[in-house]
């Protein structure tokens, strides 16, 4: 048998005999002992370089730590294996050492889109709305139809569309209502649609917002009423039944012949009697019609009555009654009493006139449909109006087929200290004249600039304030 044994940097061969041969001699000296101390020292080397060699660790070292003492007859603490700690391989013919199960994290989900930052809440819109409160549901509804409700948002130029529609849903009659608030801000709207019909029945009333962009609608109330003819309709229309009144009352009535003479008697609740007579006019589908105003025609101071329920008898000169109507009238001291001033004219001058109405939110329109009944009757200090009157609008030359018997204001507008009174088609019945003209503009300017919300005044008709008035 031969090993190798490693000199520094040599291999040296050395035969087991040499090694025993040389012992069995009995050699004994220094060089022999050397010799068999190197020999030994060579087998034990030859036997190492037989077994497996442990390759070197490639693991991250662990740190070094103190041992933690030990108490006698307990077993040291165990450390919690570090993560992520490579453990080197078993040598060979070691049993296999199962490694620590590391927690293993959870799989880094992909990243989804970025909320995008939210964005600063813009001003918020105001709910349109429009509630119509009169005419109601149901409601048995003559030209021209009073129309009466609210706005949460007053629309461009301050101008609904009203209109009247028949069982076919035909439109019968139509007009701009304009409101008394700036654009924007809720508001009120009050107005009448005149409308015409050949037969009564079924139909429907509406006032809408349109879009100034292409006409369409934008919000709408809608009322369903009954539709009355003008051949059909006959008794009162103005007043109403049971609606608050001041003196001079005013009356619009189908009623009679033209020309007779009809009777017109208010009869309060305590007895008090208020009569005169009037002559009625061809109205328009050529009835009798009642057009004037009840008043007291006395010089010295005349009974004022507390506000109480009272009626209107209409009758002809047989003592037939042609028409009844409840109402009740207020007393001129009531706190639901108002006074407005009118300007009438007086030769050629415009003198102002006190006169007590209804109290409403909308003073300017109800001040101008006051002025539109003209002076009172018989007054004795001879005050005229220069504004056409229902004889006037009925025997005009030029009048339209779908003309109502006297002029109406659609509505009035106040935007900025300028005030826009739109009235109804008949006030074209005004027929010229340059003083004329002159004096109904300013009976209509002077009553609406004694409100101090008005510097201007504009003039319309059905809304157009082009060629209006003109001499």
């Amino acid at each position: 048998m031969t090993w190798t044994a490693y000199f520094g940097a040599s291999f040296v061969p050395v035969r087991a005999w040499q090694v025993t041969g040389r012992i069995a001699e009995g050699e004994d000296s220094l060089p022999m002992r050397v010799t068999k101390l190197l020999a030994v020292s060579l087998l034990l080397l030859s036997l190492a370089a037989c077994g497996t060699a442990v390759p070197e660790a490639t693991s991250t070292p662990v740190p070094f730590s103190t041992p933690a003492p030990t108490v006698e007859g307990q077993l040291p603490p165990t450390e919690a294996p570090l993560a992520a700690t490579a453990t080197p391989p078993p040598a060979a013919g070691a049993p296999a050492t199962e490694a620590p199960v590391v927690p293993t994290a959870p799989p880094t989900q992909a990243a989804g889109p970025t909320a995008q930052p939210t964005q600063a809440a813009g001003p918020t819109v105001p709910l349109r709305m429009i509630a119509l409160e009169v005419p109601q549901n149901g409601a048995v509804v003559r030209s021209p139809v009073v129309v009466r409700g609210r706005v949460s948002v007053t629309p461009f130029e301050a101008t609904l569309r009203g209109r009247v529609y028949d069982a076919q849903g035909q439109v019968v009659g139509e007009g701009p209502i304009m409101l008394t608030t700036e654009m924007g801000q809720p508001g009120t709207f009050e107005g009448e649609i005149p409308f015409h019909v050949t037969a009564g029945g079924p139909g429907r009333v509406e006032v809408a917002e349109e879009s100034m962009k292409d006409g369409s609608v934008v919000v709408s109330a809608v009322a369903s009423v009954v539709l009355e003819s003008q051949t059909a309709s006959l008794g009162v229309e103005i007043p109403g039944a049971d609606e608050p009144v001041t003196l001079p009352l005013h009356i619009l009535a189908r009623v009679g012949q033209p020309g007779e003479q009809v009777t017109a008697s208010l009869r309060w609740q305590d007895g008090t009697e208020l009569t005169d007579t009037f002559t009625t006019l061809r109205g328009e589908d050529g009835r009798g019609l009642l057009i004037d105003s009840l008043d007291w025609q006395m010089e010295s101071q005349p009974p004022q009555p507390p506000s109480q329920p009272a009626e209107l008898e209409l009758r002809n000169a047989a003592g037939t009654v042609l028409a009844r109507q409840p109402v009740r009238v207020l007393s001129h001291d009531d706190p639901e009493v108002m006074q407005v001033t009118l300007y009438f004219v007086l030769g050629e001058q415009l003198q102002p006139v006190q006169r007590n109405i209804p109290r409403t939110e909308g003073v300017g329109a109800a001040a101008l449909r006051e002025l539109l009944w003209g002076p009172p009757p018989l007054n004795l200090a001879g005050f005229e109006t220069a504004i056409p009157m229902p004889e006037d609008v009925l025997n005009y030359h030029a009048r339209e087929s779908d003309w109502g018997p006297r002029i109406t204001l659609v509505g009035l507008n106040i935007v900025d200290g300028v005030a826009t009174a739109d009235f109804s088609q008949e006030l074209r019945s005004y027929a010229g004249g340059s003083l004329r003209v002159m004096l109904i503009r300013q009976q209509i300017e002077q009553t609406l600039r004694q409100f101090s919300t008005v510097q201007e005044v504009r003039i319309a008709i059905e809304g157009e304030t082009e060629a209006v008035l003109e001499p």
